[in-house]
């Protein structure tokens, strides 16, 4: 209050006046300090928030990740054998067409288990 009755040098102001705008600050002043700890508790959450999405999203790219990884050989394998050579011997043998089908599922589940070890999936 004093210092409201300071910048009164020219009694511009009445004295119940001055006790009016001493309420008024002190009020003003307890809003400012409660929108700045919204604002902070905001910023937390959305913080938070992020964090949260972010979380989400590493998970999803493992999955991505370890999805590529496993059909990548497999892709390999389909467009060797997608090409049309005449001389490859797998293609003459009788075991050649179920032994690709096997070495396929052999990649496939031991990629599948080397992740499972790792935890990544």
């Amino acid at each position: 209050m004093n210092t409201i009755t300071e910048e009164n040098e020219n009694d511009f102001f009445k004295e119940e006046n001055i006790r009016y705008f001493s309420l008024f600050s002190k009020r003003a002043g307890r809003l400012f300090d409660m929108s700045t700890a919204l604002v902070d508790y905001t910023s937390q959450i959305r913080a938070d928030y992020e964090a949260t999405l972010t979380d989400k999203q590493n998970h999803i790219m493992t999955i991505l990740t370890v999805v590529t990884t496993i059909f990548s050989p497999l892709t390999l394998i389909t467009g060797w054998y997608g090409m049309n050579f005449k001389y490859m011997p797998e293609l003459d043998s009788i075991y050649g067409y179920p032994g690709v089908i096997i070495i396929s599922l052999l990649v496939a589940i031991l990629s599948l288990l080397f992740f499972k070890y790792k935890k990544w999936l």
